[in-house]
C-alpha cells in the first residue's frame, strides 16, 4: 500500500523551493525600482550646470595662479571660532585692501563658506568673519580681485590651528 502523499503530489504553490525561485528576482526588481526612483527624484549636487563656461574661463583663472606663484606670495591662515585671520608672509606686490577667501567642501555644497577679509592697518594681517566652519577637508581659495592673483590649496581645517598656503 502506498501512502496518499506519494500518489497525490503537492501542488506547486505549496513547495518552498518555488517561492525561493520567485523571491530573489522579485526582490531585485523591487530594489532596482526604488533606486531608480531615488536617482530620478534627487538632484546631483556635484554636477555644475555651466560647465562649458567654466571651461572657457579656465585659462584666465590659471593666469591668476601663475601670477601668485611668480610674485612669491605665501600665506598663513588661522581660523578661531568664527574669525578667519590671514597673514601674508611674503609678496613682491603691495598689500591689497581686501582678500576674498572661499572654503569649498569636496562633496557637500551646503558646507561651503565665503568671507571677505579686511586688512588691519599697518600690518600684513587680514581678518574677517566666517560662518560656522566645521572641521574637515576643504578646498581653499584666497584671491585678490584688485591685483588679479589667486592661491588655491587643499587642507584639513581645524579650529585654532595655523596652516600655511
Amino acid at each position: 500500500m502506498q501512502s496518499e502523499s506519494a500518489t497525490n503530489p503537492r501542488p506547486w504553490y505549496k513547495e518552498p523551493y518555488v517561492w525561493m525561485l520567485f523571491a530573489f528576482p522579485t526582490s531585485s526588481i523591487i530594489v532596482c525600482m526604488l533606486l531608480l526612483s531615488y536617482a530620478i527624484n534627487t538632484k546631483d549636487t556635484l554636477v555644475r550646470d555651466n560647465y562649458y563656461k567654466d571651461g572657457l574661463a579656465m585659462n584666465q583663472e590659471f593666469k591668476w595662479d601663475h601670477k601668485a606663484r611668480n610674485m612669491d606670495i605665501s600665506l598663513e591662515m588661522k581660523i578661531e571660532d568664527n574669525t578667519a585671520v590671514l597673514n601674508i608672509l611674503s609678496s613682491r606686490l603691495d598689500m591689497p585692501t581686501t582678500l576674498q577667501i572661499k572654503f569649498s567642501h569636496p562633496t557637500l555644497h551646503t558646507l561651503d563658506r565665503d568671507s571677505l577679509l579686511q586688512r588691519q592697518p599697518g600690518t600684513h594681517t587680514y581678518q574677517g568673519f566666517i560662518d560656522n566652519l566645521q572641521d574637515g577637508r576643504y578646498y581653499i581659495q584666497v584671491e585678490s580681485a584688485e591685483q588679479s592673483w589667486r592661491i588655491r590649496s587643499e587642507l584639513w581645517v581645524k579650529n585654532s590651528v595655523m596652516a600655511k598656503l
